[in-house]
């Protein structure tokens, strides 16, 4: 039985609907405003803090942009406000392709949470691509003792609202989707968010909450190193860069799928053709085999979609999310 799930296997054929026109982006006219793009320095805005998976994929595309465009392109972490902070800061920026904006889940999520926004998701932002994707794990503190998914499942069931999960922020997938891990497997605990994947990570490391589900490129070191366990994956197979990890599938005969994705945006009203420029130049990051292969070790897969599968995309994902929305009773902070 397959449960409903706000983030479900990214496929082409599953996800990427009908295109939605982007006729600006993709205008057969020639290089003309953008002949000398780019002139400076390029910064990706990232709405977390350092550490998490969306930041490692943005370092290594950033790497091969620098090289490719000829100049520095900086990462610039933006945290806070479950991404409007540096949303809002990209919002604000030129339209003029300078700045790039790294964008996750909570992009469409605030949407539903949040009726004030300070910018408008759907209108100030023009999408490049959905550059990678990857599945939660779920994890426990070492001092829960719970070495098996079955196990954990047992020790919640019986604990209850006395355990508590973390989340790397309110509202946020991770925090949906174990929202939607205890309906599916008949728990409760109790939900304490944070503003970044490493701290959350920290607590549960430390003991002060029980279990997260969290990135899997960001539970793969602290795995290998013993600071925690993982006792299932949420996909449809197991992942090669933490192989002995089961399916909840496997465990359970219940399917359950989350994921974390991340995607490049830039302003409404950039040039088509530095759009361009900057579209083909980050594909071809994400397209390197040795960058693919560095994110799969990671536990992370290269997308590269097109602008308009990824309008496609995010537009699926804002409904899916309204619905987990709906069913948690989740609201703003």
């Amino acid at each position: 039985m397959t449960h409903p799930t706000p983030l479900g296997r990214l496929t082409r054929r599953a996800l990427f609907g009908p295109a939605l026109a982007l006729a600006a982006m993709l205008g057969a006219g020639p290089f003309a405003t953008a002949a000398d793009f780019p002139t400076r320095p390029i910064r990706i805005i990232v709405p977390y803090a350092p550490g998490g998976a969306s930041e490692t994929m943005a370092r290594l595309v950033a790497e091969r942009l620098s090289q490719s465009l000829k100049q520095p392109v900086l990462i610039d972490n933006r945290p806070g406000g479950g991404t409007v902070i540096g949303a809002s800061i990209a919002a604000q920026a030129p339209a003029d392709g300078y700045t790039l904006f790294v964008n996750a889940s909570s992009f469409v999520i605030n949407s539903h949470l949040i009726t004030k926004l300070p910018y408008d998701p759907w209108k100030d932002f023009v999408p490049l691509t959905l550059a990678a994707s990857n599945p939660h794990v779920l994890v426990t503190s070492n001092a829960l003792a719970t070495k098996t998914l079955a196990e954990f499942l047992g020790v919640a069931r019986a604990k209850g609202s006395t355990l508590s999960y973390a989340s790397f922020g309110n509202g946020s997938s991770g925090h949906l989707a174990f929202e939607l891990l205890k309906k599916t497997y008949g728990f409760d605990m109790v939900h304490v968010p944070y503003k970044s994947t490493p701290q959350a990570m920290t607590d549960v490391m430390g003991g002060q909450v029980q279990a997260m589900l969290t990135d899997t490129p960001a539970a793969v070191p602290q795995a290998k190193a013993g600071k925690m366990m993982v006792l299932a994956i949420a996909a449809d197979k197991r992942s090669a860069s933490l192989p002995d990890v089961p399916t909840f599938q496997e465990v359970t005969g219940t399917r359950f799928l989350s994921r974390s994705w991340f995607g490049f945006l830039v302003r409404s009203g950039t040039p088509p053709d530095v759009q361009k420029i900057l579209y083909a130049e980050i594909v071809k990051a994400l397209q390197a085999p040795d960058l693919k292969a560095r994110l799969n070790d990671l536990g992370m897969e290269s997308i590269a979609s097109t602008p308009e599968e990824f309008a496609s995309f995010m537009r699926v994902e804002s409904e899916r999310f309204a619905d987990a929305i709906r069913f948690s009773g989740t609201k703003a902070d």
